[in-house]
């Protein structure tokens, strides 16, 4: 009798086990695929644009656009975003073609920027448009002092090239000359304006320009005052409108809870959201 009461029992204890490791399986399984349907989406970062994003010695990825990736995955609702490193020409031409969900590069709004792609309704950065000169040369504060110099060549249609043309519209009696071409890597633009190939150079502050400057000893500073104040974007394929405000949501959390300003201060020792968006 005893005997019997002890198998049964055993039964018992048994039957409770195999229903306690099923439950745990079937735990470990629904939080597996809860993870497992977050939709993968592939953002294009460029390699060398310190401090937005560049590879460091040991050959990792790493900078401000960097950090922001990172801290949106922390936060975003059903998404992950995936990065992928490539030149500045490869990722425009990916996210068109579809190879990439989304790009970085502290982009700002243009006409033909937001004809071609998505922006998100929340910025990611903030940046300042300046004018490098000589440090000799302090006559050259403001767009109108660029008139009758040799100005640096800029991308057709890129941000700073519809800035100064959007100057020319605005002042028929006093041109800006506007070299088109392949602007260059950054060091060598201001190589070129302390040589004197060149009087001035327009571009946006968020490439690490004072470091560059100081690194290569050269003979180039900033006017006294920005030209503009842009919101800077990642810029998003058509086709992502369901991502996008995921992403927006994600982002204003960051702002909300001080994540992107303690970042803009690592990465441009300054809190760059503080400064006023002029455009």
């Amino acid at each position: 009798m005893k005997k019997k009461f002890l198998v049964g029992l055993l039964s018992v204890a048994a039957v409770g086990l195999l229903a306690a490791c099923g439950s745990s399986a079937n735990s470990t399984k629904t939080s597996s695929s809860a993870d497992s349907k977050d939709v993968t989406v592939r953002v294009a970062l460029e390699a060398d644009t310190q401090p937005l994003s560049y590879t460091d010695e040991s050959g990792k990825l790493v900078g401000y656009e960097v950090d922001v990736i990172n801290a949106i995955n922390e936060v975003i609702e059903g998404y992950h975003i995936d990065v992928e490193t490539v030149s500045a020409e490869a990722a425009e031409t990916g996210l068109e073609a579809g190879t990439y969900d989304l790009i970085g590069g502290g982009l700002f709004k243009t006409e033909a920027r937001e004809k071609a792609y998505l922006f998100p309704d929340e910025n990611t950065g903030v940046s300042t448009v300046e004018i490098y000169k000589r440090t000799n040369e302090k006559n050259i504060q403001t767009l109108a002092d660029l008139v009758g110099i040799k100005l640096h060549p800029v991308t057709a249609n890129g941000g700073i090239y519809n800035l100064l043309t959007q100057y020319n519209k605005e002042h028929p009696n006093a041109q800006i000359t506007i070299n088109k071409g392949e602007s260059g890597d950054i060091a060598q633009r201001f190589q070129a304006v302390n040589d004197g190939t060149y009087d001035a150079v327009v571009m946006s502050s968020n490439f690490n320009a004072e470091n560059i400057i100081k690194q290569l000893n050269l003979n180039v500073e900033k006017a006294d005052q920005p030209v503009r104040v842009n919101a800077t974007y990642f810029v998003l394929s058509k086709k992502q409108e369901a991502f996008k405000k995921a992403f927006d949501k994600a982002v204003k959390t960051l702002k909300e809870n001080g994540t992107l300003a303690d970042l803009s201060k690592k990465w441009f020792n300054q809190n760059m959201f503080e400064y006023k968006i002029t455009q």
